[in-house]
């Protein structure tokens, strides 16, 4: 009996392609020249966090960056923010380019003489080397956008979105700003359980007093369509539970197994993790969100990638009593999704303000990501006035890069990196230093002798 089994080929998930570097599937950061740092894109199963610039401008334009490249290549996007509304995040998207667009902004850039403006002649040993300031080499995979135009509300139609602002959550086919789901508050749905289902036993109380625990017929809650939404996508993760919906404006409970869900009401203290609601409730919804059959790994059909993406994490809006301890337990929880399905997270942080908070969080919030970027910005520091970063707008530093699924890290060819904010892109450059056009005066000044002659400073004097 032959032993020989057909192989089973699983289908290459959308905007996504393995790394030649290290044999990863990857996906697009959204800016080409973003995605050298990490060989070509980020890892699928990885947590990028960028540490924000004071005032969180360039930062905010990378994460709108990641949340493009995700709606141009069909992918789900998941976004959640305190200090932004996401809905309007997502309405000032950036305009994708095409490859025709993409070439004819090259060539204006090159008849422009970009990278020679000074208008400088070279002499014509060095003609033929590469400018010193060359934007890196971009990845086969993601798109180009322009940042002055914003993306056309026809594409986000066609995309799987969730939205959540704190409170509530909105879905790609909700558009209703005020709408409110309740979701993660547990008490409250299964206290609007509780009401209804003693409500009724206290109308038919002599029908199921004298029926068994079996042999009890389904109870009919009516509820709210948020708290429907809210207590299926509460549940929905164990298989075990019997809580489903019927119809869009009812639910019904089997009277069996509605003890057990009203028990688990009971220790719903034991399993709380957070003191601060709001992460238990973005977590519950990235658990619900990260376990649909199409972000499976295992799945050898159809698979989507889900792309996660928070921004302004741990701002004052997210503080309490026991902020450090939540913020840990949320990337610890945070960093075990991502690692179970096809999705790759984005977090942007107030690093500068966290230091100012605990010193000691910021090691300890670095080892739990696998990427770690900070953006130093020049505005209001002393480098803004400086001529030798003028043509820039900011620094790049590299705190951590892990190695994900295999054994050695991608480095970048150099850790000297400067990004600009230019008006259609943001461009990230290796590090260069202008030459020196001035000549110091002290050099060029001459000495007088007593006789009225001048003669040359000692330092210019050869011996």
């Amino acid at each position: 009996m032959s032993s020989f089994r057909k192989r089973h080929v699983q289908k290459p998930v959308p905007g996504t392609r393995t790394s030649p570097q290290t044999g990863q599937i990857i996906t697009s950061s959204g800016n080409p020249s973003f995605d050298v740092i990490f060989g070509g894109g980020l890892p699928v199963g990885s947590i990028c966090l960028i540490e924000e610039d004071k005032y969180v401008t360039f930062s905010k334009v990378l994460a709108k960056y990641f949340i493009a490249e995700g709606v141009v290549s069909g992918q789900s996007v998941l976004l959640g923010s305190l200090d932004d509304d996401p809905q309007e995040l997502m309405r000032k998207l950036p305009k994708p380019l095409n490859d025709d667009e993409v070439e004819i902004e090259k060539s204006t850039e090159q008849e422009n003489g970009e990278f020679s403006q000074n208008g400088l002649r070279i002499a014509w040993r060095y003609n033929d080397l590469p400018p010193v300031n060359s934007e890196q080499i971009p990845s086969k995979i993601g798109h180009h956008f322009n940042l002055m135009e914003h993306m056309d509300k026809n594409l986000l139609d066609f995309v799987d979105t969730l939205l959540w602002n704190g409170n509530s959550y909105v879905n790609s086919d909700e558009v209703d700003d005020d709408y409110d789901c309740g979701l993660g508050d547990e008490d409250n749905v299964f206290s609007a359980i509780e009401s209804n289902t003693e409500s009724k036993d206290d109308t038919d109380q002599n029908t199921t007093s004298s029926s068994s625990g079996s042999n009890i017929s389904c109870k009919e809650v009516d509820l709210e369509q948020e708290r429907i939404n809210a207590a299926a996508a509460l549940l929905s993760g164990n298989s075990n539970e019997t809580l489903r919906i019927q119809n869009a404006t009812k639910l019904q409970v089997d009277a069996v197994q509605a003890p057990i869900i009203l028990g688990q009401k009971q220790n719903n203290n034991c399993e709380k993790i957070f003191n601060n609601s709001k992460y238990q409730r973005f977590l519950k919804l990235v658990q619900s969100f990260a376990k649909e059959e199409k972000f499976s790994s295992s799945t050898l059909v159809y698979r989507s990638l889900c792309r996660i993406c928070i921004t302004s994490l741990g701002s004052p809006l997210w503080y309490d009593e026991e902020f450090p301890k939540n913020i840990l337990k949320f990337l610890t929880v945070l960093r075990g999704i991502v690692r179970n399905s096809v999705s790759v997270c984005f977090i942007t942080m107030p690093m500068h303000l966290i230091s100012k908070y605990d010193e000691s969080l910021v090691p300890k919030i670095r080892n739990l990501v696998d990427y770690a970027i900070e953006l130093e910005s020049f505005s209001g520091s002393e480098h803004e006035t400086n001529n030798a970063f003028k043509e820039y707008n900011g620094l790049i530093h590299l705190h951590k890069i892990t190695a994900v699924n295999t054994l050695t890290a991608y480095m970048p060819e150099t850790s000297d990196l400067a990004f600009k904010l230019r008006r259609k892109k943001f461009v990230i450059e290796k590090l260069h230093l202008p030459p020196e056009m001035q000549e110091d005066i002290k050099e060029n000044m001459q000495t007088f002798s007593c006789s009225g002659g001048s003669s040359a400073s000692a330092t210019s004097m050869d011996f």
